[in-house]
């Protein structure tokens, strides 16, 4: 079993490997019943399949099963119901924004998820109505120093376009420091979930850098109005930018896509040529064994 444990063993090296084996399994299970539930394999207002079964499909246990199944509670995609098993809930009423960055994974990696693109740009709109206002309040009480801080970020991320990790942590870290020049918790607390969000989920880093050095423009302009103290010149800036820079990252993540989903396609013919050319050898072996029967004839 993929999560089995050795019972006395729980102090030792052994025991800890099989918690960690248990975790991972738990995880595994979690992200492969909550892709069938955002793709629609599950329904909402349906219930999941019988607990004996579904573990036997997914070669889990139970209890490892009940655990991911404990996580996807946790993030508002089922609820379980007494008497009834476990009921698909309609995440569009009750997840949280913490499932984009799932979604977002799953259009990234190829996968037909309803929206497609249509989901980044959701995403980029919610986050520029926030960052029209949070550049309007930094620029009112934002410190000299803050303003400093701020134009020393956009010279170093514009060092870091050819490096999509690093210049998406390092974005999100220039959002970090204006949503803080606000004075503005609420404003912070949901700047986390938006990092939430995107962090930690592979390919993600793409809609980042995409679009890197417009991304690197759009900022040291807004960073000209902000050090003028004009907030309403650069909120004014803020929209106009931020909408016209969320529309070319878009197209140009579109582009981005196209091309990585051709690179496999070039892949296949390379592993079948050993093949042809072990048969030819095969071939002409065969033909010089011909001559010698004849001739011991």
């Amino acid at each position: 079993m993929l999560d089995g444990t050795n019972k006395g063993a729980d102090t030792s090296e052994a025991g800890g490997e099989a918690r960690t084996t248990k975790t991972s399994a738990a995880i595994r299970t979690a992200a492969e019943l909550r892709k069938r539930i955002l793709l629609g394999t599950y329904q909402p207002h349906h219930t999941l399949p019988g607990e004996r079964d579904l573990a036997a499909e997914l070669e889990v246990s139970r209890l490892t099963l009940r655990s991911a199944i404990s996580t996807l509670e946790a993030e508002g995609l089922v609820r379980a119901v007494h008497g009834s098993g476990t009921l698909v809930l309609d995440h569009r009423e009750s997840g949280g924004l913490d499932l984009f960055g799932h979604l977002a994974s799953m259009v990234l990696s190829g996968q037909p998820v309803p929206g497609g693109l249509e989901l980044f740009a959701s995403l980029m709109e919610l986050r520029r109505a926030v960052a029209v206002e949070a550049v309007f309040l930094a620029t009112e009480r934002a410190t000299a120093d803050e303003l400093a801080d701020l134009r020393a970020h956009v010279r170093h991320l514009a060092m870091l376009t050819g490096d999509a990790h690093g210049f998406m942590m390092q974005d999100l870290a220039f959002a970090r420091k204006i949503v803080r020049a606000t004075r503005n918790l609420a404003f912070e607390l949901l700047f986390n979930s938006v990092v939430r969000t995107v962090a930690g989920h592979a390919g993600i880093e793409l809609a980042f850098v995409a679009n890197a050095s417009s991304t690197v423009l759009v900022y040291g302009r807004l960073l000209d109005r902000m050090e003028a103290r004009d907030a309403e010149r650069a909120r004014a800036t803020a929209s106009r930018l931020l909408y016209r820079l969320d529309r070319t990252t878009t197209d140009a993540l579109s582009q981005l896509l196209v091309l990585q989903a051709a690179m496999p396609a070039a892949a296949p013919p390379t592993k079948a040529a050993p093949k042809k050319t072990a048969g030819k050898k095969t071939t002409k072996k065969t033909t010089k064994k011909n001559p010698s029967r004849k001739k011991s004839r």
